[in-house]
């Protein structure tokens, strides 16, 4: 207990983009997260890329399909939900994909065929909200993101701009932080990495860095964000305790 009251924690991840996801950095942070049980779990857009339906181009070499996603993001919320009481999936700009891809192939299944439903999101005890919605962790903004800036933190800095409050996005898979102190007080506002592997075929060494946070968030409402970085796609630094994957 504190001054301010019970001390509940929080993990946000975002931007796996299964099956392009990093096995290692994955499977240490989902390690970390096992161990910290934390109270809530927010996985905050394109945790599955959507690849096989997605309008770009694509390697005809690459043998990823749907169900393969499906598996393996299915995997991940059976391995997430037992050490966490309140559990939410914020859809992203790729898991927009499978709307619009029904809404352009197949408008009569539109409301028979959903992301949630197509990915049993509610038989592990996770929300869903569509691209575009947040959650409110605290006075926490959280939501995925719609805009990339050239530097680390200019993103965070035009989101807190936008939404004009503090905010955690993920989309730019970069780590980052913007502060700001107006008569209302001091506002942040924070990129959340990725875990996604760092060389997709669409670029050549992206700007990218892997990682995840941890917010802790007291009942009235005030919040602390720590972000962790994922060393050499295998080591998470938390407080004095250090998780290593395999390398």
């Amino acid at each position: 207990m504190t001054k301010g009251g019970l001390v509940k924690t929080w993990v946000i991840m975002n931007d796996l983009q299964i099956p392009f996801h990093d096995p290692k950095a994955l499977g240490v942070v989902v390690d970390c997260v096992r161990d910290l049980k934390p109270h809530g779990i927010v996985l905050n857009g394109d945790v599955v890329d959507c690849y096989t339906i997605s309008r770009f181009s694509k390697n005809p070499l690459c043998q990823s399909t749907l169900n393969q996603e499906i598996r393996i993001a299915t995997g991940l919320l059976r391995r997430l939900a037992p050490v966490s009481t309140e559990r939410w999936w914020l859809g992203g700009n790729l898991e927009d994909r499978l709307r619009k891809y029904i809404w352009d192939k197949a408008p009569e299944l539109a409301t028979e065929v959903n992301f949630p439903k197509l990915f049993h999101i509610e038989d592990e005890g996770f929300r869903w909200k569509d691209y575009g919605g947040s959650l409110r962790v605290g006075n926490l903004l959280v939501t995925h993101g719609s805009m990339v800036n050239k530097h680390s933190g200019w993103t965070a800095r035009s989101h807190l701009e936008k939404y004009g409050t503090s905010i955690l996005i993920g989309h730019t898979h970069r780590l980052g932080a913007f502060f700001k102190r107006d008569y209302k007080g001091i506002h942040g506002a924070w990129e959340n990495g990725c875990l996604c592997l760092l060389s997709p075929e669409y670029d050549q060494f992206p700007n990218w860095q892997q990682g995840f946070s941890v917010v802790t968030v007291g009942d009235n409402g005030l919040f602390s964000v720590q972000q962790l970085p994922v060393l050499n796609r295998t080591i998470v630094q938390f407080g004095i305790k250090q998780y290593h994957g395999r390398s």
